[in-house]
């Protein structure tokens, strides 16, 4: 599903896909174990497709693949410049969710994590982490979970 609409939501301004042949690449040596080069290739279409729909799922796999080269602070930006400059888009819960489970779990700051995972519950309630963000929430804030 995410990548029918990934495909779809960037077909129609590029017709020659420029920008979504290279995230494809970028998405192939993440899986590959090649982190640094799909950073790299990321950094490119950040750089030269800027203002076109692809930044913002660009923005948000450079991201996960800097969590997972332990970049968290540049994995923070990024989710930071999602929610600030494509609050409207559809990946704009993917990254206040990201953003709090990489507070949560990873960095331990449960009170950073709170305020993402609330964002979810109160401004994207028709989000399919909604569930997971209120049962993450209840937790942090201490109460009794079934």
């Amino acid at each position: 599903m995410e990548l029918s609409l990934l495909i779809s939501d960037n077909s129609l301004e590029d017709t020659l896909q420029t920008a979504l042949k290279k995230y494809a690449r970028a998405d192939l040596l993440d899986l590959q174990g090649k982190y640094q080069e799909a950073i790299s290739v990321l950094d490119d279409i950040l750089k030269n497709h800027k203002a076109e729909s692809i930044e913002d799922e660009a923005l948000l796999k450079q991201a996960q693949v800097f969590e997972k080269t332990n970049q968290f602070e540049k994995a923070i930006a990024n989710y930071l410049m999602v929610i600030e400059f494509h609050n409207e888009d559809i990946l704009a819960d993917n990254a206040y969710f990201y953003l709090a489970e990489l507070y949560n779990k990873t960095l331990e700051q449960p009170e950073k994590a709170k305020e993402f995972y609330e964002q979810i519950i109160f401004n994207h309630q028709d989000s399919i982490f909604f569930v997971e963000a209120r049962k993450q929430y209840r937790s942090l804030r201490g109460d009794a979970i079934n």
